[in-house]
C-alpha cells in the first residue's frame, strides 16, 4: 500500500524526521501518530513541502492503555474489537493526491469498529491537548502504588483513577515530556494544580485548627460547668443543714406544739381602779 508510519514521541519526532532521506518516501503516504498534530504537522510540510508526491496524513489514534502512540506497544490481536471498538482515531489530510490509498489506511481502523473523526491539526491541538495533558499529568502523579493500595471493595471513582495510572504507566516519559513542551498551556496547567493544592492544604488545615479550638472551648467550658456545678451543690447542701435548725426554731417561735401560746402573743388586761360604795371613783 505504499504507507510510511511514523510511530515515534513527540519529542523525537522532528530530529528522526529530518535524518530520514526525503526521496526515499516519493510517490509514498507519510502519517504520523503522536499525541499532539500542530507540531507533526509543520515538520513534515517543512521536510517534505518541495516534494508533492509524499502524502502527508497527520493521524491520532487514541486507543488506551497498550497503543501505538504509548510505547509501541499493543496486546493481543491488534485488529480485535475488544481492542479498539469505540476508541476514536483523529485524522488530518494534511496533503493527499490518492485518496483511495489515504482511505483504504483509514479503513483498517474503521474495520477495527474505531471511530473516525475528522479535524484539522490545530483544532485537535486546541481542543485534545490541554484533556489529554491533564489525564497524562494525574496518572503520573498517581503512579505510586502506595497511593492506590488494592482493596477488597473498590467504588466506581476508585477504578478510574486506577485505570488513568494504569494507562500512564506504559507510558514513556518522553511522551509525556513531549506533551509538556508543544503545549502552550501546560505550564500554566502545572501551576494551576499547584495553587489548587495549596488551596485545599490551605483548607484543610484552617478546618483542622477550627475544630481543635472549638473542642478546646468546649471542654474549658464543660470543666467550668462542671466546678460551678459541683459548688453550687456544695452550697445546697451546707445551706439544706442550716435550713432545717432554722425551721426548728421557727417552729419552736410560732407555738406550733401543743396549742400552747407564747408569752409575747398573751393579752394583758390593764391595771384599772374600781369604784367603792359610796365614794366617786377616781381615775
Amino acid at each position: 500500500m505504499d504507507v510510511v508510519l511514523i510511530a515515534i514521541p513527540l519529542l523525537s519526532f522532528e530530529d528522526v524526521v529530518c535524518g530520514l532521506p526525503a526521496d526515499l518516501f516519493r510517490g509514498k503516504l507519510v502519517v504520523d501518530t503522536c499525541e499532539l498534530k500542530s507540531h507533526p504537522k509543520e515538520v513534515m510540510l517543512r521536510v517534505f513541502g518541495n516534494l508533492p508526491d509524499i502524502d502527508l496524513l497527520c493521524s491520532h489514534p487514541m486507543l488506551g492503555p497498550g497503543d501505538i502512540t504509548g510505547g509501541g506497544r499493543i496486546d493481543g490481536d491488534p485488529y480485535s474489537s475488544s481492542v479498539w471498538d469505540g476508541r476514536p482515531v483523529v485524522y488530518d489530510k494534511v496533503r493527499i493526491s490518492n485518496v483511495p490509498r489515504c482511505e483504504k489506511f483509514l479503513k483498517i481502523f474503521e474495520d477495527a469498529r474505531c471511530r473516525l473523526v475528522e479535524m484539522s491539526a490545530e483544532q485537535h491541538d486546541a481542543s485534545i491537548a490541554d484533556a489529554e495533558f491533564i489525564t497524562h499529568l494525574t496518572g503520573r502523579l498517581l503512579m505510586d502504588r502506595d497511593l492506590l493500595p488494592a482493596t477488597p471493595v473498590i467504588s466506581k471513582e476508585y477504578a478510574a483513577l486506577c485505570d488513568v495510572a494504569d494507562m500512564t504507566s506504559g507510558d514513556s516519559f518522553d511522551l509525556f515530556f513531549g506533551m509538556f513542551k508543544f503545549n502552550q498551556n501546560a505550564r500554566g496547567h502545572l501551576t494551576k494544580m499547584r495553587e489548587n493544592l495549596a488551596m485545599l492544604e490551605q483548607k484543610l488545615a484552617a478546618k483542622d485548627a477550627y475544630l481543635a479550638a472549638k473542642s478546646e472551648l468546649q471542654n474549658s467550658d464543660r470543666q467550668r460547668l462542671i466546678a460551678e456545678t459541683k459548688t453550687l451543690l456544695q452550697e445546697i447542701a451546707m445551706n439544706g443543714n442550716l435550713g432545717s435548725v432554722n425551721n426548728k426554731n421557727n417552729n419552736a417561735s410560732s407555738g406550733g406544739g401543743g396549742g400552747d401560746k407564747s408569752p409575747s402573743s398573751e393579752t394583758v388586761e390593764p391595771d384599772v381602779p374600781t369604784a367603792k360604795a359610796g365614794g366617786k371613783s377616781r381615775k
